[in-house]
């Protein structure tokens, strides 16, 4: 269902049975009023004169007396036949019962009369004519209460009665009984529930027409919205206006930002993502396609029987472990580029991880006869920081020194937390190899950049182990710079605070 009839039929849920219970509210209000006005007519009419008259003439009372010829009752007898006879048990002749007062059976008044009928105690009466006492209102009575009330029916008459204990018990006037013929009271309350019944039309049609603009804004506000999805949020949803409606589209406005925001962010991800698997491939399959020669090459001679040549063994021991790097320089390069969160920060022994990289690196470095020297302080030098990622950089600054070092050189890893800089840790790596300028030092570490000397002997290469390193440090709030060395060969240096 949409939101007009909606509102529409909530407005007419709530309205018809408010009206229903305002009309039998009204009819029950009613009812009550007449049934209190007719008790109170009756013991009006018993106080002034109608006790003496129901004890004096209990066959004929209210009525005057009946004719000679006629039948007391309870009924619209006047009291007197023709020729003025009186009816046994009247009044001596020239006596006359007191008028009704006004409203009573006989009497002038406005609006129905009442017809009465008094009853002794066990609910039958002297008078012939009077009905019968109904069932219900004896056995309200009985039960002790005051008076009782309720329609009535006798043949085609019909109409409303009330029953009323009086004070006095003993005697023919114990209980009177009143009818007033005619509609019932409360009856008006049907032409009140047709009157709200036009007055929840009414409602009907003003949320109706007033929920109109309401829908059409949320129509606008919906295409907006559709529009906005099929641009990439790239349009804004304008629906105007300062009610809830236009806040609405304002929030949808500031998420759409939001997500715009974030497809652009995935989407420069996956382009970096994809320059950078497009810009490795090339690192991969060089020193593969290489290392596949040296063996091919050791395949031959040792089929043929000859000698193994010792350099191509190194050199083919130097391609796998180039090869293994770059594998693993892969995986932290994924993690890095994906912007795969914040770096997990526990504490991390830094001396421990130069111990573990510098023992992986002599071994490579011993056929070329590089020594590889390390050494870090007595007192442990912990930062905050992701174990694996500080590990894979330290390796690569070391890598690199050893990689581009000259047969026979050295590289040496040394970790201090200097007393002028309290709170702080270096680690500088040095090599003694054929060394950079300093305008190709400034630029180390940068996406694909490598110095003229490592293009020359090495053209596939990307640089990519320095980047890496540069970025894990930058994750890091670390610094990572590079400089020549006097002498010849370079220095790379970590710089970082202390922590954990």
């Amino acid at each position: 269902m949409r939101l007009r009839a909606r509102l529409a039929v909530a407005a007419l849920a709530a309205a018809l049975p408010l009206a229903a219970a305002a009309a039998w509210a009204r009819g029950s209000m009613e009812r009550r009023s007449v049934a209190e006005a007719m008790r109170e007519v009756v013991l009006l009419r018993m106080e002034n004169g109608g006790r003496e008259e129901c004890e004096a003439h209990p066959s004929f009372w209210p009525d005057r007396p009946p004719p000679e010829d006629g039948p007391p009752g309870f009924g619209p007898g006047r009291g007197r036949g023709p020729g003025g006879r009186r009816g046994p048990g009247g009044p001596p002749p020239g006596e006359r019962p007191p008028p009704p007062p006004p409203g009573m059976r006989g009497g002038p008044g406005p609006g129905p009369r009442l017809r009465m009928a008094a009853f002794r105690a066990d609910f039958t009466s002297a008078n012939p004519a009077s009905p019968p006492f109904p069932a219900d209102l004896r056995a309200a009575l009985e039960g002790g209460a005051a008076s009782a009330s309720g329609p009535f029916e006798d043949g085609p008459e019909s109409g409303f009665q009330v029953a009323v204990r009086t004070e006095w018990p003993e005697g023919p006037c114990a209980f009177v009984l009143a009818r007033r013929p005619g509609p019932l009271p409360g009856a008006a309350a049907r032409e009140f529930l047709l009157g709200a019944g036009v007055v929840g039309a009414g409602i009907l049609l003003a949320v109706w027409l007033a929920a109109g603009p309401l829908v059409a804004r949320i129509r606008r506000l919906e295409a907006g919205v559709r529009r906005a999805a099929r641009e990439r949020w790239a349009a804004p949803v304008a629906v105007p206006g300062g009610d809830e409606v236009g806040d609405l589209a304002r929030a949808f406005d500031a998420a759409g930002a939001e997500v715009r925001a974030a497809l652009e962010a995935v989407e420069e991800r996956e382009r970096a993502l994809r320059e950078f698997v497009g810009n490795t491939t090339h690192d991969v399959m060089i020193p593969l396609t290489v290392l596949q020669g040296h063996l091919a090459d050791l395949r031959r001679r040792a089929e043929a029987g000859e000698a193994v040549d010792r350099a191509r063994v190194l050199e083919a021991a130097d391609e796998a472990h180039y090869l293994g790097s770059l594998v693993h320089n892969l995986g932290a390069a994924a993690r890095l580029e994906s912007g795969e969160g914040e770096v997990v920060r526990r504490p991390v022994d830094l001396g421990a991880v130069l111990e573990r990289a510098a023992a992986r690196h002599r071994p490579v470095a011993a056929p070329r006869g590089i020594e590889v020297n390390h050494a870090v302080p007595a007192a442990p030098v912990v930062v905050e920081g992701d174990e694996t990622l500080l590990e894979q950089a330290v390796s690569n600054l070391l890598h690199n020194a050893v990689r581009h070092n000259r047969d026979g050189g050295h590289a040496a890893a040394v970790l201090e937390a200097p007393a002028a800089a309290p709170g702080t840790f270096v680690l500088a790596v040095t090599d003694d190899g054929p060394g950079v300028s300093a305008e190709e030092a400034a630029r180390l570490g940068e996406r694909s950049y490598r110095t003229e000397a490592a293009r020359s002997r090495e053209p596939g290469g990307r640089g990519i182990g320095l980047h890496i390193a540069r970025r894990v440090a930058e994750r890091h709030g670390m610094t990572l710079t590079f400089r020549p060395r006097e002498g010849g060969g370079l220095v790379a240096e970590l710089r970082g605070r202390l922590g954990g």
